[in-house]
């Protein structure tokens, strides 16, 4: 199958106003009575593009479509059905306008498409129409006809026209930016924004190209394509999501800005370029892919020094404390995913816990290989088995700790996912650290809860 797919930015009134999108697939086959695409109109609390003036023709001409809408948590999505059969070569098209932020948005994931000084960014998943199992020739291109001149656009496999094999579905979970964009290259690394900051943005740039070098190569990976996309927030708290080779972060005109500030966000995002376990149903393995994210978005830069230990030492202090003050820390997982974009609270815990419980199961495995076996190992190999495509969950976690280290730490996962109180382990994080308990007030609520504090080893203590 080949596709092209063409993107129409329309320029109006000094902003991006709507978008063109344009597929033309070579060879399609639908059948009467079957789904020719899907949008996401909503992805956790973060509304898509409702399509406008959407068609489709094949040689037969027009194909009459009808919709529907579900919710299967947490997307809300459009199905457009074909009502007769659809052959050959087959064209859709249709426009998406970028989301007007109601006054009580507060920051979210960075899936919308949203309008900046110059342009607009967004995550395919938000403009993108989804066509099920759809793999090939993929070519995007840009039609820049109708903004400013000087124009561009971009997506993690590179500026202005593009073409790779595999999966259309990967260009749903990619960036884009587009317009007056001013970018930082250095081959395939790029670093983009449109509106002009007043931090150090060259700074930052020059950071995350470090923090990539280095996790390119504890990851094993060779491919030197990775690309990070800034958007300006009008709230007054900003984060970071990250997608296919690629991550966005946001800043705002009230949080500072700065290496310093955006070191652990910035590695937070990077690494969920890598780790991950199937996260099917939502919830079911968040605290991996977040755990490993916090994990090593710490350690990596610690032992590369990009990060000092007395900063690592703060990011590992409030990192526990924000988990053991948390309200909602005794949710089980899945739970906690099915409210946790009506509770920010219980958002964030599947972040702590799995931080926490990869650091315990790291201490476990090094005392009980004599300090041969690490999480490491088994982070890495969980990654070997998703790029041959193998089947990835919470179980194969279990058995690679065991295959590694002899242990059986089916248990401690079990206390982890349900939400039991965990200790954190004398010597986690590569026993740089040592900790005792101690009592803070719990957020929200004032009382009294128990957590850890960490202090750095002297290089004196056993």
């Amino acid at each position: 199958m080949r596709c092209e797919i063409t993107l129409r930015p329309v320029w109006h009134a000094d902003a991006v106003a709507s978008m063109d999108v344009k597929y033309a697939f070579d060879a399609l086959e639908i059948g009467a009575g079957e789904e020719l695409c899907r949008f996401q109109l909503r992805t956790v609390s973060i509304p898509g593009c409702e399509p406008e003036n959407l068609r489709a023709a094949d040689a037969a001409g027009d194909v009459p479509l009808s919709a529907a809408d579900s919710a299967p948590y947490p997307y809300e999505l459009r199905h457009f059905t074909a009502q007769r059969a659809v052959s050959g070569a087959v064209k859709v098209e249709y426009t998406v306008r970028p989301r007007v932020l109601e006054p009580e948005a507060i920051c979210g994931p960075y899936f919308d498409l949203r309008a900046e000084e110059g342009g607009a960014n967004s995550a395919g998943i938000s403009f993108l129409a989804a066509f099920e199992g759809c793999a090939g020739d993929i070519s995007l291109r840009w039609d820049m006809s109708e903004m400013p001149e000087g124009s561009i656009g971009v997506c993690p496999f590179g500026e202005g026209d593009v073409s790779y094999t595999g999966a259309l579905d990967t260009l749903r979970n990619s960036y884009f930016a587009f317009g007056r964009v001013k970018c930082l290259t250095e081959g395939e690394f790029g670093f983009y924004w449109l509106t002009e900051p007043y931090f150090d943005m060259p700074g930052i740039a020059a950071y995350t190209r470090s923090l990539f070098a280095v996790m390119q190569r504890f990851f094993s990976d060779t491919d030197p394509t990775y690309r990070i996309f800034v958007r300006k927030d009008p709230f007054l708290t900003s984060g970071g999501t990250a997608l296919h080779r690629s991550y966005m972060f946001g800043w705002n005109d009230h949080q500072p800005v700065s290496v310093e500030a955006k070191q652990t966000l910035l590695a937070h995002e990077m690494v969920h370029n890598w780790p991950r376990l199937n996260d099917a149903p939502y919830g079911r393995t968040t605290w991996y892919a977040e755990g490993t994210a916090e994990f090593y978005s710490l350690m990596l830069p610690l032992r590369a020094g990009l990060m000092t230990p007395a900063a690592a030492l703060r990011e590992l202090q409030q990192r526990t404390d924000n988990y053991y003050t948390n309200p909602t820390r005794h949710m089980e997982n899945e739970a906690a995913a099915k409210i946790c974009w009506q509770d920010r609270r219980a958002q964030r815990i599947a972040y702590g816990r799995g931080f926490i419980f990869l650091g315990n199961v790291d201490v476990m495995m090094r005392r009980a290989t004599g300090g041969r076996r690490s999480i490491d190992d088994v982070v890495l190999r969980v990654l070997e088995i998703d790029r041959a495509g193998g089947e990835l969950g919470n179980e194969l976690f279990l058995s690679l700790v065991k295959e590694y280290s002899g242990l059986d730490v089916t248990a401690e996962w079990e206390a982890m996912r349900t939400g039991e109180h965990i200790v954190p382990m004398e010597d986690s994080f590569d026993g740089l650290f040592t900790v005792r308990e101690k009592t803070i007030p719990e957020a929200d609520t004032g009382a009294m809860v128990t957590s850890y504090e960490w202090s750095l080893r002297n290089k004196g203590d056993a």
